[in-house]
């Protein structure tokens, strides 16, 4: 049957593994540590077979660091030596540097002062220094530095034992009258017995020296590595906290609780008397430096005002409620409102914002246009946004407005401009369309007298002249189309109609350069739109592609359309020049172009047209390798119908109803 001191070793390092697993994917390093058994408080076998001490705890700090795995071997101190010297075990915690163990070990650097104490009963008062332990009996451990100590001591009697704690038992019990040997442990085991008080330290600190952890001469990465773990655990304050957990309470060195207590009250009344001088001079500053920051704030408070009256914008704060509390003067002059208008609710001043849905979405950004008063013709752009305290509480919001009539009728006049100069363009290619039928209807007026009477010839004018007829009146439908401004006027369309009515503007210029042309587009396709505006998108398209391709060898314009998802795509795709990422990045912004000619609009009312249709544009490009324009549209059906002929006339009256809804509700409030 195993022994009960040959289990616990096995059973602490399974705990151990336990409580620090290996790191996954790494190799742990098994080191073999021997230590004496019955070393309180620097290592000790408790009875229960647990190991415990200040060397035990300090040897697995360093080996946590190094990633380690540690096996526990206690001996007797002279197996200790034995073991080390014949490589059974690596390390050695804990052995008191001397000459003769220098010459067969290598050292760590000392963690800890070693030294021998001389105790004997308190009564008795033979012996106070080594020389008067003459035929006396001394208690020692075998093996320990103490027994060179006695031998220059004649005729002293020894009393040998395996370990300190059994020399010390030897005294307890009679057996010695006194012993030499470690200091600490000694106390370690009166305190344990309760019998501090029947024995007195002599002779104080007998031959101090180092003590350090001992490896076989010769391994220097091990030394250095147990060195790395020393001062790393001085670094991190772990070695401080050991020393005060396991000699703090012995240690003759440092004050008992008592008068830890006193020099910390003394200490904090002398802290409180330096405190209670420096308080009348701190509190002249701190008045002095409260004035600073007054004026400073003040002045702050000032330059913050100026700078937001000196704004483009209209700037108006509101509380939780609504009530105006701050309004610039700028605010002042375009609403005609003075300072009175403070503390009034805002839908007494500005109506038309949409006070409902910002009192029921608090958090929420909301921006957009009005029309301020029925008959001033001004419009605002506003931008509302809530505001927060430094707690993060919602206290108000901060409304800005900015006068956007003049740059609304000057965006006017330039898109009228745009669409005279794409006529321009468009004039070139329906000059050429007409000439053709203006032509065959002229050959037949020509003729007509010389063979009024020819039933062949009457029957071929009663054919073509109406045709020529009525190609040159779809020219003036399509080009009518384009430049008249009307209501929306949704309805269903083929698409390939739609794109061949956009390709007869454009004939002449694609013959004169020479552009291959592509069309794909099935016969069963149909679209719910304003047949005139949607032209119009084609027609900013094609006028796009075809001047992109003004410098390519290769000119293909390619127009497809098909049904995807519940969707229809009609893609125009070109092998122009392509696009740059920049470009791309502003391609829709108003009053960008990268053309000689033109104010950068096509493409910005084209996509609007597109949103007023609920349907979107996308483009692609590759420079070098030209660009691909598609227009989503959904599948509409009639109830959309019924909704996209909703006039303007219509939503202008809604809106009107709505602010004075908001008014009568609100009103109040201020």
């Amino acid at each position: 049957m195993v022994s009960t001191q040959r289990l616990w070793p096995i059973l602490l390092v399974l705990l151990l593994s336990c409580l620090y697993p290996a790191r996954a994917g790494a190799e742990e390093k098994v080191l073999r540590v021997a230590f004496d058994r019955a070393l309180p408080p620097f290592s000790a076998v408790e009875e229960n077979g647990r190991i415990e001490g200040f060397n035990i705890e300090l040897i697995q700090g360093i080996a946590r660091y190094n990633d380690w795995k540690l096996e526990y071997v206690p001996l007797d101190w002279e197996d200790v030596v034995t073991a080390l010297q014949s490589g059974e075990v690596d390390v050695v915690l804990g052995m008191k540097y001397t000459s003769r163990y220098d010459e067969i070990f290598d050292f760590s650097e000392a963690f800890f002062t070693m030294s021998e104490v001389l105790l004997v009963p308190r009564a008795d008062e033979s012996i106070y220094t080594l020389n008067q332990l003459s035929e006396k009996v001394v208690a020692v451990q075998r093996s320990h530095s103490s027994l060179d100590l006695l031998e220059s001591v004649r005729r002293v009697k020894m009393n040998i034992s395996f370990s300190q704690k059994e020399a010390l038992e030897n005294l307890l019990r009679g057996r010695a009258d006194a012993f030499i040997g470690n200091r600490w442990t000694a106390e370690y085991v009166l305190r344990q017995e309760n019998r501090l008080d029947d024995f007195e330290m002599r002779s104080g600190l007998i031959n101090p020296t180092d003590y350090a952890f001992a490896v076989r001469d010769g391994h220097t990465e091990l030394l250095v590595k147990l060195n790395e773990g020393l001062n790393q655990m001085y670094r991190d304050g772990t070695y401080s906290w050991l020393y005060s957990e396991y000699f703090e309470p012995y240690s003759p060195h440092l004050t008992d609780g008592w008068r830890k207590l006193v020099i910390g009250l003394l200490i904090v009344l002398a802290l409180g008397v330096v405190s209670l001088a420096t308080f009348f001079a701190w509190n002249k500053r701190l008045q002095a430096e409260v004035r600073r920051q007054t004026a400073v704030l003040a002045d702050m408070m000032a330059f913050q005002r100026k700078v937001l009256d000196h704004t483009e914008s209209a700037i108006l704060s509101l509380d939780v409620f609504g009530h105006i509390t701050l309004v610039n003067q700028v605010a002042q002059r375009m609403l005609g409102a003075g300072e009175d208008a403070l503390g009034r609710h805002i839908v007494c001043l500005l109506p038309e914002l949409p006070i409902e849905s910002v009192f029921s979405e608090p958090f929420r950004l909301f921006e957009g246009e009005f029309q301020w008063g029925e008959e001033s013709g001004r419009v605002f752009h506003y931008y509302m946004a809530p505001f927060s305290n430094a707690a993060e509480e919602h206290v108000g919001w901060i409304i800005t407005l900015q006068d956007r009539t003049d740059q609304i009728r000057m965006q006017t006049r330039l898109i009228a401009q745009e669409k005279m100069r794409a006529l321009g363009q468009l004039i070139a290619g329906i000059a050429h369309e007409m000439r053709n039928p203006l032509t065959a209807i002229k050959a037949f007026i020509e003729i007509l007298p010389k063979k009024m009477d020819d039933p062949r010839f009457r029957s071929e004018l009663l054919r073509y002249v109406p045709e020529e007829m009525e190609r040159l009146n779809r020219i003036v439908e399509d080009l009518l189309d384009y430049s008249r401004t009307r209501p929306k006027q949704m309805q269903s369309i083929r698409v390939k109609e739609l794109v061949q009515s956009v390709l007869v503007l454009f004939t002449r210029r694609i013959e004169s350069e020479r552009i291959g042309v592509t069309v794909q587009v099935s016969e069963k396709l149909q679209v719910l739109v304003d047949r005139g505006r949607m032209k119009q998108v084609l027609i900013n398209l094609v006028m796009n592609a075809i001047e992109a391709m003004a410098a390519s060898s290769d000119k293909q314009l390619v127009i497809r359309a098909e049904e995807r998802a519940g969707e229809i795509w009609i893609t125009v795709r070109d092998t122009g020049e392509g696009m740059q990422e920049e470009q791309l990045q502003r391609l829709f912004e108003p009053f960008h172009t990268s053309k000689t000619q033109g104010i950068g609009l096509g493409l910005y009312i084209s996509q609007k047209i597109m949103w007023e249709h609920g349907a979107m544009m996308e483009v692609s490009s590759t420079p070098g390798h030209g660009t691909s324009f598609t227009l989503r549209m959904p599948q509409m059906n009639e109830v959309w119908y019924e909704q996209a002929q909703w006039s303007v006339g219509e939503r202008e009256e809604e809106s009107v109803g709505r602010r004075e809804e908001n008014h009568a509700k609100f009103a109040n409030r201020g």
